[in-house]
């Protein structure tokens, strides 16, 4: 360029410009996130949009993917989530949300930079995926263990007599709880499902926030009683690697250091329990639509793992989450500054035609590459070994005992205003296969 021609700068996006959310029918769960789809992968359909709060929204799978790739982009630190809550750590009474607060500053994902990298690997060198598939003959146990408790040809709530236990039985093994510990700690983290609405009213957000104490109360206290009395070794050398970290604090960015490594459980492990039960439920939510792939897994056992990936491509567990710009960057000939919020729609992105064909049918012979149920890009989520383990499990065992699990009654009862594809509750019963 010859020198003193000067050039324009690139616009800044305009997204108070930009269609809405409510004009493709989104207002959260699993049935609007269908809606959705429906008529934003259109051929004539946006490329972003725009949530009531002046949110942009990305939805499709190449723009997520490469924002998700962006260092501008960050997670929302504590004071972001929660302004002015965790300023009453001092107090005696602590208002109406501080438990949970309290509970989720501790988590990576509301970290970023150093402290993201650092609070990631010592969570990974514990659930990592050699470490995960390591413990695949415990998680086989365990649900073995469930289903031998189980009626045949009577209804039960999947959700809370397979899924919750077997994740609660699972995590409770790891960091020493008893067996009514780690059920009560699932349960709790149900409950807490209110605070990932869209909008919650009061009595909810109290009763999330009294689930957030009990279930941290349970988590944290398992984990304190295992470092002390020794002999439980992922708790020991979590506490090993986080003694190490010596970051500061910093609330409005960089994220928090958790003081104990019961706080550190408690926090990170609330999506191993929450989120990780609906990967269980999804799954077997979506062999339910599709009879067929189950049929074919029976003899083709190979194609589980597969199976558990194009479960949650449709089913996806998390729909969207946020991000925070920090750093005015161009994307796409338009500057997108600092400050913006981005919503993710993590969900949505499984569902785009250009990146998954023909997105509504199931395939068990799909390339998963590139899935975004998981999320993406330096906060992608570190569990989510351990949750398609699970999942995965449980199809292995139902096959290995020749058992289906068939719907009885509504398999619908999807929670609506939500960030998440949850069910309140999944009637199945559990049937024999002659032969």
């Amino acid at each position: 360029m010859s020198a003193g021609v000067e050039t324009n700068p690139p616009p800044v996006l305009d997204i108070g410009a930009l269609p809405t959310l409510a004009d493709h029918g989104y207002d959260g769960g699993r049935v609007a996130l269908r809606r959705f789809c429906a008529t934003a992968f259109q051929p004539d359909g946006p490329r972003f949009l725009r949530g009531n709060d002046g949110t942009l929204v990305a939805f499709r799978h190449a723009d997520l993917r490469a924002l998700a790739a962006r260092p501008e982009l960050a997670a929302m630190a504590p004071n972001q989530l929660f302004p002015g809550l965790l300023s009453a750590e001092t107090s005696e009474e602590k208002p109406v949300g501080f438990a949970i607060a309290d509970l989720i500053r501790n988590q990576l994902f509301s970290s970023n930079g150093v402290l993201n990298a650092a609070l990631r690997k010592v969570l990974l060198n514990q659930i990592g995926p050699k470490q995960t598939a390591a413990r695949g003959d415990a998680a086989h146990e365990i649900v073995a263990r469930i289903l031998d408790g189980l009626p045949l040809g009577e209804t039960v709530d999947l959700v809370e007599r397979i899924a919750e236990p077997l994740i609660g039985l699972y995590w409770g093994a790891l960091i020493g709880m008893s067996d009514k510990e780690a059920l009560a700690a699932a349960v709790q983290a149900r409950k807490m499902t209110p605070m990932l609405f869209l909008q919650t009213d009061w009595d909810s957000l109290c009763e999330a926030d009294a689930a957030a104490k009990t279930y941290r109360g349970l988590v944290e206290g398992a984990g304190q009683r295992s470092l002390d009395a020794g002999g439980c070794p992922f708790v020991s050398n979590i506490a090993r690697d986080l003694a190490e970290i010596d970051i500061a604090d910093d609330l409005d960015y960089g994220g928090y250091v958790p003081k104990t490594v019961g706080a550190f459980l408690a926090g990170n492990l609330f999506d191993g329990f929450h989120t990780a039960a609906l990967a269980i439920t999804n799954t077997i939510r979506a062999l339910i639509d599709h009879p067929e792939a189950l049929v074919r897994l029976r003899g083709e056992p190979e194609k589980v793992a597969a199976a558990v990936s194009e479960c949650l491509r449709l089913e996806p567990p998390v729909i969207h989450l946020n991000r925070v710009v920090n750093a005015d960057f161009e994307y796409e000939g338009r500057i997108i500054p600092a400050g913006v919020r981005i919503m993710m729609m993590w969900g949505a992105a499984n569902r785009d035609p250009d990146a998954f064909p023909d997105p509504e049918r199931f395939d068990l012979d799909r390339s998963h590459q590139g899935s975004t149920t998981f999320g993406g890009g330096a906060h992608i989520c570190p569990g989510r070994f351990v949750a398609s383990l699970v999942a995965r499990s449980l199809l292995e065992v139902l096959i290995e005992r020749r058992l289906e699990i068939r719907a009885s009654g509504g398999a619908n009862d999807w929670i609506d205003n939500h960030a998440m594809c949850q069910l309140r509750r999944l009637p199945v019963r559990l049937e024999r296969q002659p032969g």
